[in-house]
């Protein structure tokens, strides 16, 4: 029988690189699916980053390059064995120096790669030499924030993986980038992968390939992201029938009435397991947490819910012939009182009038009387009350038409407000959400509108962030302001963001007032009098102060005044 171990590492806060926002929730996030989901054995399930600092085996699990190695070929080499299968997982930067490809650790530095990085070549080696019998690495390494883009990251690793026979899936391929967003609080990849992980349609390495080739595109387009491609190497390819998920195991006894019977006889297995799962769940990386003791009184707590939920169940067994009595005749019962209040006012029901001497009965005969004396007196209807009686039908109808015309206009104003996203922009979707904040509360449509501004709300603070990340933090803080403020989980954290890139941008101001004067300086300096080349090179320079920067008014006066002098010439 196999068992499933894993090691997950995710990392943010890199001590050389620009942070990243959700690598470390990447790897937290697919560790507590395979713990919790899948029963994955909690001593054999590793999660490094940021925030654990809790040792296993006495080693630190600090995300540093000197323990990453430590970790892996410790745990690999000592703990498993040729039954177990190993998933390992990276969430956060890669790059590719002289055709070799690395992972930056927390303390990498992408300027010194073979010194700090970890060579995906010794990765993939020391995994080959392990015991157990299967492997899947699984590399998020391909973001946008490290600077310029690299179409060798993956090259090589992909040829190592077909070499080494250990089935690699990279997040996106060589000439693409791996996608964040505060939307899903994750990676587009870790999004999807979990997606399809949770509906049990990946249980095998050919499965999970279909699955994300098709979901994490479409995942990125509905996020309005670059489409991400994942990549999948596995040599040979009968490996891509391999089994990479345990089987989960249920038991239904709904449909067997001797497995109900039993119920009670299993509750105890039950019991167990839950205190045993609970218990399980406070050990983080092989170590008991504090938190053991109060773990086990809720599993106490859960074991009389459980017990409760029993009796529960068989008092309702127990009412169930009474409950089908009683709405037998409750039914009965209607019946006769509708057919009641059908004859008693039949002659509305088929638009008969009954005109009658001012308010008296009219006179019937002994053989009517006799006729219908099992009936109740058939009411007398005079044309005034015929005539209210339109009236409020009219007025009903009225109201209906009235009601139907504004929901179709309410529907059309978010119809409208979609219609209003032409592009991808921080101001088009503050427009959208403008439109769609005009659908009143009590409009039935105002639930699909509020989902619409959330997400888009989401949307411009990613927006915001991408800005952020490229140094634009002028662009970042004035698409940050337009999350509107009635969204308050959103609205406080943008506010937070803008917080923390107000002193960037007056620091980038400061330095940019520097760097245009001697932009300019370098401007001037290009002027040869008479030649007119030498004042487009001017002008060419002075242009690369942009809208908003310091000395911007003084290039655009200057601009000014060397095109009037290439034009004397």
């Amino acid at each position: 029988m196999k068992n499933y171990a894993s090691i997950a590492i995710g990392i943010n806060q890199y001590e050389f690189l620009e942070p990243l926002s959700y690598a470390q929730q990447d790897a937290e996030a697919l560790h507590n699916f395979l713990l919790n989901e899948r029963n994955f054995s909690a001593e054999q399930c590793l999660v490094l980053s940021d925030n654990t600092s809790i040792p296993i085996w006495e080693q630190p699990t600090y995300p540093s390059r000197e323990n990453i190695i430590d970790i892996i070929e410790g745990f690999c080499q000592k703990e498993l064995q040729v039954e177990n299968c190993l998933w390992y997982f990276f969430s956060g930067y890669g790059v590719s120096y002289q055709n070799q490809d690395y992972l930056m650790p927390i303390d990498g530095n992408p300027t010194n790669p073979e010194a700090t990085g970890i060579s995906i070549r010794k990765l993939l080696e020391d995994l080959s030499k392990s015991p157990v019998e299967e492997v899947l690495v699984m590399l998020d390494i391909k973001h946008s924030r490290l600077t310029g883009m690299d179409n060798q990251l993956g090259v090589q690793a992909l040829e190592l993986a077909k070499e080494l026979e250990i089935p690699l899936l990279l997040s996106c391929h060589p000439n693409q980038v791996s996608e964040e967003t505060s939307a899903l609080r994750l990676g587009f990849f870790t999004a999807a992968l979990l997606e399809g992980l949770n509906s049990g349609k990946c249980t095998t390495l050919k499965n999970l390939d279909n699955f994300l080739s098709s979901r994490l595109p479409e995942l990125c387009t509905e996020y309005l992201r670059p489409k991400q491609n994942p990549l999948m190497m596995v040599n040979p390819t009968d490996k891509m029938n391999q089994i990479i998920l345990p089987q989960k195991i249920r038991v239904d006894s709904n449909s067997d009435p001797e497995k109900a019977r039993t119920t009670k006889q299993v509750s105890n297995p039950i019991k167990t397991s839950m205190t045993t799962k609970n218990t399980q769940t406070e050990m983080v990386n092989g170590n008991m947490n504090n938190n053991t003791v109060a773990s086990q009184v809720n599993s106490q707590n859960n074991i009389k819910k459980v017990e409760m939920s029993e009796n529960i169940a068989q008092n309702i067994q127990s009412d169930k012939s009474f409950l089908q009595k009683l709405i037998v005749g409750s039914s009965l019962t209607s019946l006769v009182l509708l057919l009641g209040v059908f004859l008693t006012n039949k002659s509305i029901f088929f638009s008969k009038q009954i005109v009658g001497e001012g308010n008296l009965p009219t006179m019937k005969t002994e053989e009517d009387n006799s006729s219908e004396a099992t009936l109740p007196p058939s009411p007398v209807v005079s044309g005034s009350k015929n005539q209210s009686t339109a009236n409020t039908s009219s007025t009903t109808g009225n109201e209906q038409k009235q009601e139907e015309s504004q929901l179709s206009a309410n529907q059309l104003i978010l119809s409208e407000a979609v219609t209003v996203l032409n592009s991808i922009s921080a101001s088009s979707f503050s427009r959208a959400i403008i439109k769609a904040s005009e659908i009143p509360q009590s409009d039935p449509v105002y639930p699909e509108a509020q989902n619409h501004i959330e997400r888009w709300s989401l949307t411009i603070l990613d927006i915001a962030s991408g800005r952020a990340l490229k140094g634009d933090y002028d662009g970042a803080i004035n698409a940050a302001k337009l999350v509107p403020r009635n969204i308050r989980p959103i609205y406080q954290e943008a506010q937070l963001a803008i917080g923390s890139w107000e002193p960037q941008l007056a620091q980038q101001k400061k330095a940019n007032e520097g760097f245009n004067e001697a932009l300019l300086t370098s401007a001037k300096e290009q002027i040869q009098p008479g030649q007119a080349s030498s004042y487009i090179k001017a002008i060419n320079e002075a242009r690369k102060i942009r809208s908003g920067e310091p000395q911007y008014e003084e290039a655009q006066k200057l601009i000014a005044q060397w095109s009037n002098t290439i034009f004397s010439i």
